[in-house]
C-alpha cells in the first residue's frame, strides 16, 4: 500500500535519507526544509510524482501553516505518517558551566516548540487518515538513565536538555492521541555519520534510517508512548 510521509529537515542527513529511502519504496514523500532550493541532494530526488519539496521554517507558525495548506491542496484526503526530524545541535565545546540561558533557547525552540508547533499543525491531516504515525527522531542523548555512560562529561546540555524534553514531548502526545488510535513515539538514530555526529561516528546514513524505518513499519498501537533504538529495540528514558 503507498502511503503518504511528511518529512521535517528533509534537505540533508538523516532527513535527506529518509526521503531517498521512502521514495525508492514507492511512498509519496513531502520533503520539507527551511531551503529546499539549496540542497542539490533534495532536487536530486523531487520528480513531482513521489517526492515533492515544502518550504517549512520550524521556528515560524506562519511558515508552518502555509506548508500545511500546500500539503492539504495537494492531498487533501490526509497523510499517513509525519517524521519530526528537524532538529539542531551546539558545539562540544559547550558544557554545564558555561552554557547560557540564549543557547538554551535557541535549541529549545527548534527541538522541541518546533516539533510540538509542526505536529499540531498536521493532525488534521493525520486524522483523515487511519495509519496515524508519528516518529520523534530523539538522542541516546536525551536519556536521563543513559547519561553516565551516553555523555560522561556533561557537554551540549543544551542539546541534551532539548532531547529529554522531546522525549516527554513524545509521551504526552502518545497519551493524548491513544484514544484515536494514533501510534507516537520516539527513536534514538545511533551514533549517525552526519554534520551533527561527525565523520569518526560508527553508524551510517544508509543503516540507521533502515533500522529505523523496519521499526516504523512494525509498531502498532501497543508500541505508541515507547522509545526505540534504530536497531528495534527498547530504550531507557
Amino acid at each position: 500500500m503507498t502511503l503518504t510521509y511528511v518529512i521535517t529537515g528533509a534537505s540533508r542527513g538523516l532527513g535527506l535519507e529518509f526521503v531517498r529511502q521512502i521514495s525508492s519504496q514507492g511512498h509519496t514523500v513531502y520533503a520539507l526544509a527551511r531551503n529546499p532550493e539549496a540542497s542539490k541532494g533534495l532536487q536530486s530526488l523531487i520528480d513531482g510524482k513521489n517526492v515533492f519539496a515544502v518550504k517549512l521554517d520550524a521556528n515560524s507558525e506562519k511558515s508552518i501553516k502555509e506548508a500545511v495548506d500546500e500539503i492539504n491542496i495537494n492531498v487533501p484526503g490526509g497523510i499517513d505518517i509525519l517524521i519530526n526530524n528537524a532538529g539542531i545541535g551546539c558545539d562540544a565545546s559547550v558544557n554545564v558551566e558555561n552554557a547560557t540561558k540564549q543557547e538554551y533557547m535557541r535549541i529549545f525552540e527548534t527541538n522541541v516548540c518546533g516539533v510540538s508547533d509542526i505536529t499540531q499543525a498536521f493532525l488534521p491531516l493525520l486524522r483523515k487518515r487511519d495509519t496515524k504515525k508519528i516518529l520523534n527522531i530523539s538522542s541516546v542523548l536525551g536519556s536521563i538513565s543513559a547519561t553516565e555512560t551516553a555523555n560522561p562529561a556533561s557537554v551540549k546540555p543544551p542539546y541534551c536538555v532539548s532531547k529529554a524534553a522531546l522525549n516527554m514531548l513524545t509521551k504526552m502526545f502518545a497519551n493524548h492521541l491513544a484514544d484515536e488510535k494514533f501510534i507516537v513515539y520516539a527513536s534514538h538514530p545511533g551514533w549517525v555519520k552526519t554534520d551533527m555526529g561527525g565523520d569518526s561516528a560508527p553508524v551510517e546514513q544508509t543503516d540507521s534510517i533502515a533500522g529505523m524505518l523496519k521499526v516504523l513499519d512494525s509498531v502498532t498501537s501497543k508500541d505508541n508512548g515507547e522509545y526505540y533504538n534504530y536497531t528495534g529495540e527498547k530504550f531507557t528514558w
